[in-house]
């Protein structure tokens, strides 16, 4: 590339776009932070009694947090593969597979080791021995040379019991909790614990497995939020043939969740959402349907259409299909339909995906919504989180399937543990 005055005017101009979308981060987290110290986080700051049992036999009791705004991120391994074809049916689907939650639904989480182990520092020492003379060498492998004191190694997973009476396990990835004590008892001097719970554990030279404690189990002495273990979802004017699907994404995490079907052709069940509500979306008769408001803001559909098609990401074809404002949140959602088409460039085509089974290139399909921290003073979008309703693996020459957004699917009744879909008759 020849860099000319264009070409420096172009990299400066995307160089402060870079500063001001790092500024505008900033003072989105900076509201966050202010936020949190308000009165409205105060409350859920205090956290939930519990009891916290280390692997030395210590207990602390007190109230139990997470920092706010975060959540426990569990990646369960039998949550299924990624699979090369439709992504929503079979028993080996990866819906479900990471799953977001805070303390509110949890009851208990028991931590156990899956691998423990002592280890020692090493480097490998060259042993060819080369003769410059005749330039041969013998080739000799390289050996292990170990050095210092031997350290220990702990690999953890977890099991969460909810409230619903649901057991999860698999691995948790590490997080910082709080607990307060001491506040309970009068007279108590208050202490503030910071735990981190990690799920892999290195100790220092020298030291054993028994020196590296280990936060074993954290029991929940309060009753949580009731949640259901599974929600039945029956639709009032739609009904669904046995090759149909639906699948709902969670409203706070964006997390897909497992939907199944019933012997009833107007009935699913949705499998925990951990107190969540939901969005719905629907593949019948070869068309996808998602549930959506039928009203559209156009100046914030501009807008979201013209972020889109700036945004750097792995697929190439975008079109936006919905926009929605959550003001109090001070965020923006997009429906959005994803392909990763393969382009011709000076170099070749790229993208698109290679599948060994079919011994071709193919290109995958999502039906996703975006979620964007929005700053409507500035009139600028920050992606910040992603959920897909559907995703399927195409050939080049299939068409992108047609999507509708439908206010059937967005008028959901809930009562305790069944959902409603549609208008009432």
């Amino acid at each position: 590339m020849v860099y000319t005055a264009k070409n420096e005017s172009y990299i400066r101009t995307y160089d402060l776009n870079l500063r001001y979308k790092m500024k505008l981060l900033l003072a989105i987290a900076a509201g966050l932070i202010i936020i949190s110290s308000g009165g409205a986080v105060r409350a859920n700051s205090k956290g939930r009694l519990a009891a916290v049992y280390f692997s030395d036999g210590k207990v602390l009791t007190g109230r139990i947090s997470l920092t706010p705004g975060r959540k426990f991120k569990l990646n369960i391994p039998k949550g299924g593969a990624i699979k090369t074809s439709d992504m929503v049916t079979g028993e080996d689907v990866q819906y479900g597979k990471v799953r977001l939650f805070s303390f509110e639904p949890v009851r208990e989480i028991r931590f156990y080791p899956t691998k423990e182990e002592m280890r020692r520092n090493w480097k490998f020492i060259e042993k060819t021995k080369y003769d410059e003379k005749t330039a041969k060498a013998d080739y000799t492998p390289a050996a292990k040379s170990y050095t210092g004191d031997s350290y220990p190694l702990r690999y953890l997973n977890a099991t969460v019991v909810f409230e619903s009476g649901e057991t999860m396990q698999g691995h948790l990835y590490s997080a910082i909790v709080y607990l307060q004590t001491g506040q309970d008892r009068p007279g108590g001097t208050v202490q503030r614990h910071k735990l981190i719970l990690r799920s892999k554990q290195r100790g220092k030279q020298g030291t054993t497995l028994n020196d590296l404690v280990y936060v074993r189990r954290i029991k929940l002495l309060e009753k949580g939020k009731e949640i259901a273990a599974k929600i039945t979802v029956k639709f009032l004017d739609m009904r669904f043939d046995p090759n149909d699907a639906i699948q709902a994404v969670t409203r706070e995490s964006l997390t897909p969740v497992p939907t199944k079907k019933t012997d009833k052709n107007d009935t699913f069940i949705v499998e925990s959402t951990f107190g969540e509500e939901f969005y719905l979306a629907a593949r019948q008769e070869g068309r996808y349907i998602v549930g959506w408001p039928g009203q559209q803001n156009d100046k914030l559909f501009a807008l979201a259409k013209n972020h889109l098609k700036r945004q750097r990401d792995f697929y190439n074809d975008r079109k936006l299909l919905g926009v929605l404002e959550d003001k109090k949140n001070k965020e923006v959602l997009t429906l959005v339909s994803l392909r990763r088409k393969v382009a011709p460039t000076h170099f070749g085509d790229v993208g698109g995906e290679w599948d060994r089974d079919l011994a071709t290139v193919v290109e995958p399909w999502r039906l996703s919504i975006w979620q964007w921290k929005y700053d409507e003073k500035n009139q600028e979008l920050i992606l910040s989180a992603r959920g897909t309703f559907f995703r399927v693996i195409f050939q080049t020459d299939t068409p992108t399937p047609t999507v509708v957004t439908s206010e059937k699917l967005w008028n959901i009744q809930r009562l305790k543990n069944s959902v409603l879909v549609g208008k009432k008759k």
